[in-house]
């Protein structure tokens, strides 16, 4: 059965190669599945899944058994979700003339690739990116990089809107702890905190998530008597989503951000969030459209960004009105599906309708790729 108006390719088929589908497995795992939703009404879509909780023998004998299996019967097209999936292609020689395709993140592309991995992007038919910014610093770091097509991520939208300005001054930090990578942002919004709490002291954050860089940041907050923090630890979906309906701001100050969904899932509530200037936040959200940015990682900067936002409710309301507004009409799962349906049409040979659901992905900001030294 398939939805009227849209044209069935059963002949087709695409076999997604991912750890998982869904946000128990991050925000690939997002992806992944949003992929998944985006073909399945145009092809059949088979998943062969690398679980990466798994002992490392256990995962290789499962895509390897995935894998043999359906070279017997060979797919249209391959996608690998991840690099590192990606180098599975060329150990199949029945999957020689198969095309595939490899989608990028961000920092698992943002240093010299060698080895497998290069001649895994060399070989795809199709690199998808989910933002300017990650093609651009996987460019940076390998001059080699064949053409890359990009297609903006989307959530699933909510009917579900908050005034922010009627929120106490409560601030929410969603991401990964990781000690190896310490990314997020955690680090500089606890060095702002004694600025925030000076000027507000009513002021509370809750941090979601967990990894093995929690405790570290645990002790920190015992050891410098950092008021008004809680540890809310890993929480249900519909946790978050409260979460994020409780709060006024959300930190999002991340340096190596290919995308930031925690931010798009904040602003589809309507709560403004705080990124960094110079990343993808401004590309996301261009002139500001209800984000604030700071300038840099100091204390000073971070406080500075978020004091306006989290004590005068009137700004509070304006940036959070026009975050929800720029993500349900740029940033929802229809808007990907789209997007990415329309990259790899050609290669999966989809027969699409003319209008296929979303609204024509905005070109590069001029402004913003300049600023970041690309030639237009």
């Amino acid at each position: 059965m398939v939805a009227s108006g849209i044209v069935s390719n059963s002949r087709k088929t695409a076999a997604l190669v991912t750890s998982g589908l869904g946000t128990g497995y991050g925000g690939i795992g997002v992806v992944a599945q949003s992929i998944q939703s985006a073909l399945e009404p145009y092809c059949r879509v088979l998943v062969w899944q690398h679980p990466p909780f798994w002992p490392r023998p256990l995962r290789i004998a499962k895509i390897a058994a995935h894998i043999l299996l359906g070279s017997q019967h060979p797919p249209d097209l391959v996608i690998y979700d991840h690099v590192h999936l990606a180098v599975l292609h060329a150990m199949v020689p029945k999957f020689r003339n198969v095309p595939y395709a490899v989608f990028i993140h961000g920092v698992e592309v943002w240093q010299a690739l060698g080895g497998r991995r290069r001649e895994a992007l060399l070989g795809a038919s199709v690199i998808v990116a989910n933002s300017d910014t990650t093609v651009m610093a996987a460019r940076r770091a390998n001059p080699w990089l064949p053409d890359v097509q990009v297609a903006w991520l989307g959530i699933r939208g909510t009917s579900r809107q908050v005034d922010p300005g009627r929120l106490p001054p409560h601030a929410l930090i969603v991401g990964r702890m990781s000690s190896p990578e310490r990314y997020k942002g955690h680090d500089a919004v606890m060095d702002a905190w004694p600025l925030i709490r000076s000027a507000i002291p009513q002021a509370q954050l809750a941090i979601i998530g967990t990894g093995s860089d929690e405790p570290r940041l645990r002790r920190r907050v015992q050891q410098e008597h950092l008021a008004g923090i809680r540890f809310l630890g890993r929480v249900s979906d519909k946790e978050r989503d409260r979460a994020y309906c409780s709060s006024r701001l959300l930190f999002y100050p991340s340096e190596q951000e290919g995308f930031g969904l925690a931010g798009i899932e904040a602003a589809s509530f309507g709560v403004p969030f705080m990124g960094l200037a110079g990343t993808v936040t401004a590309e996301l959200f261009p002139d500001g459209n209800g984000v604030v940015l700071a300038k840099d990682l100091t204390p000073r900067s971070i406080a500075e960004a978020a004091i306006p936002v989290l004590t005068d409710s009137r700004l509070a309301s304006i940036l959070g009105d026009a975050a929800r507004k720029r993500v349900h009409h740029t940033f929802l799962e229809e808007h990907f599906a789209a997007r990415f349906r329309r990259v790899v049409r050609k290669v999966l040979q989809l027969d699409l309708p003319e209008k296929d659901g979303a609204e024509p992905e905005a070109e590069p900001d001029d402004e913003f790729c300049q600023a970041k030294g690309v030639a237009l």
